[in-house]
């Protein structure tokens, strides 16, 4: 099922994408405090399992927004959850157009697998405020609408972990924070 939904394309393992100039995709970028609340999106983020890969890799979703898992091929993929909180689920997917929707509880990091297609794996980040974002080909990202003031942000790779910097926002302004992996960073485990 997989070679013929592939198309011939190889599939790869996307733990790392990074750019000629160092740039890195799919890094999950966060603001870490205490924030006053606002609505959570109703619309649900997706994760797709199209040609045998969860598509995107990485997202994140605001604490109380759906996360919707589809299946696009023609066969059986699981859903199976592991949560650095409390967030587990295992559901099976037999058919092409299946979808599946859950309400995260916690704040954290929730990792996809495939039981049946064991390269198969996605991230979501569950951040209890707005102010996120994932990197994209490029490397960069851009969280809008930060309360002014000097923050905490923290970057996150699966494969290099967690970097953490400060950011200070002027009200009404912009302001660039860079973080900069060795490559030699060596997670106790890399998905937390």
């Amino acid at each position: 099922m997989c070679v013929k939904a592939a198309a011939g394309r190889t599939l790869l393992q996307e733990t790392v994408v990074a750019g000629a100039d160092g740039s890195l995709a799919n890094v999950l970028v966060q603001l870490i405090g205490e924030f006053p609340d606002v609505p959570v999106p109703r619309e649900p983020v997706t994760i797709d399992q199209s040609a045998c890969v969860y598509n995107p890799r990485v997202v994140a979703i605001q604490l109380g927004q759906p996360l919707r898992v589809k299946n696009s091929d023609p066969g059986l993929h699981n859903v199976h959850g592991e949560s650095t909180g409390t967030d587990r689920f295992n559901v099976g997917q037999p058919m092409a157009d299946m979808v599946n929707t859950f309400q995260l509880r916690n704040e954290g990091l929730l990792r996809l697998r495939c039981d049946v297609h064991l390269w198969m794996v996605a991230y979501v980040g569950v951040v209890k405020h707005p102010y996120f974002a994932v990197t994209n080909a490029a490397g960069t990202f851009t969280i809008g609408g930060v309360p002014p003031g000097t923050h905490t942000i923290q970057a996150w790779h699966e494969r290099y972990g967690r970097l953490m910097s400060s950011v200070s926002v002027d009200p009404g302004g912009t302001a660039n924070v860079e973080f900069t992996y060795s490559g030699s960073e060596q997670p106790s485990d890399p998905w937390r």
